[in-house]
């Protein structure tokens, strides 16, 4: 496209043409700007340049052109624009129509453009009417993956007219996974200003902190009976969770203590899932002691729901440590007492490697179990709920997400109801679920990947490289996101949605900067999201807006 000398066009401007076809009346044709190009014409070397515009000794002229990605062809007759035609801004009315927004069931404003006007993602794409899930990708700390996750979840939470009846008791589970950074939520931002203010206002939000969080840690370590939930900055207003051994059986945990998918080579996935079933049938109450069991054989007639005074001498299960030396009775019985044996005729070496994971386990999250008063994670608490596991080690870590997923997926299995929606964000997904190699936290990531949308159960997964998670994750995401991206990463597959020119600009995007694909639009957008007015560290917090004693 040529332009006059008196014009310019930006990247991501929004044009139109208006064509005159023989028997079909006007078709308008609506693209946006990809490329720009200045040159001079009649210079054949590049210091002909010189030549022309310096020294005057060479004759040529400045051509100034742009290419253009075609968004949109209204009505659909597929025919070029006449050469010489003249091209238009698109605005208003024709500007919706190069975004489709005239077609979107639920268009939710996601940020604004070059031209500083809102740019829009269908809602129907992303919490399950028509697709679900949204992927996140780019560079830790210059791709503001975590801080654009957050900024759209609060436009559904703001936007009720759009959201529809989904907005009604939205739940939103959100892992920290890096520093207290999310802990803050509820915080005004002392840097935010009145240009980012503007911004939100013209996506139609007013700017504030979240007003509904409430925030989830691990307990200390070594805290003893008081349980303190471990987190540094803040200590207001946290609360600690735990699951008590009974929870533990019952809610079948003991899988999301072998997550690594390296376990899938061997055994040990058979191992784990015998003795899982064996737990739920052996594992009997304590009266007086609530969370903490025993286990006995059941042909000793005790039923669910039993309560049961222990034996002298019988083992009490309190906490994970107590539970996996009592499965060691079980499953590496003595000799002479096979008929305990619960792993059946598995080699000796295979069951000494489940044994050894499992007292590794006890060592490094034996403290997120222990019996006494339930400490689930209350997740009607609150509209948002900020589970902190940056404190805990990885396997830490990926037992927590797997275990809360599968609370979240259980209960949407068992209700069968798509509302309420619940929304799971969640961080470093090539950790939970890595391209390579198996294991049932990537298992349960996929289901929800392929199954949760029709469930109302949403992923919004963040990762530094979108190839090495799990393809099956990665293809059911309706919505994809990327910030700027390595120059190796961005030549990969899972970026062919991309177009050429846009896979160089991500390599130089600046934080706050997106490019959006989605099923709505043909061709990738880039958008700019506005400063978000909550606190994402203690040191943002504006302490003349709040309460300094409040969560500090």
């Amino acid at each position: 496209m040529l332009l006059e000398d008196d014009e310019y066009l930006q990247l991501d401007d929004l044009v139109v043409v208006h064509t005159e076809v023989p028997k079909r009346g006007e078709v308008r044709t609506y693209g946006v700007v990809t490329e720009s190009e200045a040159i001079f014409e009649g210079a054949t070397y590049e210091s002909d340049t010189r030549r022309i515009a310096g020294e005057g000794t060479m004759p040529g002229g400045k051509v100034r052109t742009a290419r253009v990605a075609v968004t949109r062809v209204d009505p659909e007759v597929w025919v070029s624009p006449d050469p010489g035609e003249p091209v238009e801004r698109a605005t208003g009315i024709a500007r919706d129509k190069a975004l489709y927004v005239d077609e979107m069931g639920r268009p939710l404003p996601v940020g604004v453009g070059r031209d500083g006007s809102p740019m829009y993602v269908d809602l129907d794409f992303f919490d399950g009417r028509k697709g679900g899930h949204m992927s996140i990708s780019g560079i830790s700390g210059v791709a503001t993956k975590t801080s654009f996750a957050l900024f759209f979840l609060r436009l559904l939470s703001s936007r009720p007219d759009i959201l529809g009846e989904g907005a009604a008791n939205l739940r939103v589970l959100v892992f920290n996974v890096k520093g207290e950074d999310l802990l803050w939520l509820d915080k005004p931002n002392r840097y935010f200003d009145e240009a980012a203010r503007e911004q939100w206002q013209r996506l139609g939000v007013e700017p504030e902190p979240f007003p509904s969080v409430s925030f989830w840690a691990p307990p200390r370590s070594h805290s003893g009976d008081v349980v303190l939930p471990d987190t540094g900055g803040r200590q207001e207003n946290v609360a600690a969770f735990t699951w008590t051994p009974r929870e533990f059986i019952d809610n079948g945990l003991l899988r999301f203590l072998f997550t690594d998918a390296n376990d899938s080579r061997n055994q040990i996935p058979f191992i784990e899932e015998r003795v899982r079933a064996q737990l739920r049938r052996y594992a009997v109450d304590v009266a007086g002691e609530p969370g903490a069991v025993v286990l006995r054989d059941p042909m000793e007639g005790h039923r669910p729901g039993d309560q049961v005074t222990p034996h002298q001498g019988e083992a009490v299960i309190r906490d994970l440590r107590g539970l996996v030396e009592q499965l060691e009775e079980f499953v590496d019985p003595e000799d002479g007492e096979p008929e305990r044996r619960w792993t059946g005729r598995t080699q000796a070496g295979t069951v000494s490697a489940f044994m050894r994971r499992l007292h590794a386990a006890s060592h490094r999250l034996g403290h997120l179990v222990r019996a006494g008063e339930s400490r689930l994670i209350d997740r009607s608490a609150a509209q948002v709920s900020v589970v902190a596991i940056q404190t805990l080690h990885d396997l830490g870590q990926r037992f927590v997400v797997g275990a809360l997923l599968a609370e979240t997926f259980a209960e949407k299995e068992r209700t069968g109801q798509r509302l309420p929606l619940s929304v799971v964000v969640l961080d470093e997904l090539n950790k939970y679920a890595p391209r390579e190699g198996t294991s049932s936290l990537k298992d349960m990531l996929i289901d929800i990947a392929q199954r949760g949308r029709s469930l109302g159960v949403l992923l919004v997964g963040a990762q530094q490289t979108a190839s090495r998670v799990a393809q099956e994750v990665m293809e059911n995401a309706a919505i994809r996101v990327a910030g700027r991206l390595d120059a190796a990463e961005a030549e990969r597959s899972e970026y062919g949605w991309m177009l050429p020119s846009t896979r160089a600009r991500a390599r130089l995007l600046k934080p706050g900067t997106m490019v959006i694909s989605q099923p709505s639009i043909p061709v990738p957008l880039v958008v700019d999201f506005p400063f978000p007015p909550w606190a994402t560290r203690k040191e943002e917090v504006d302490v003349s807006a709040t309460d300094p004693f409040d969560g500090l």
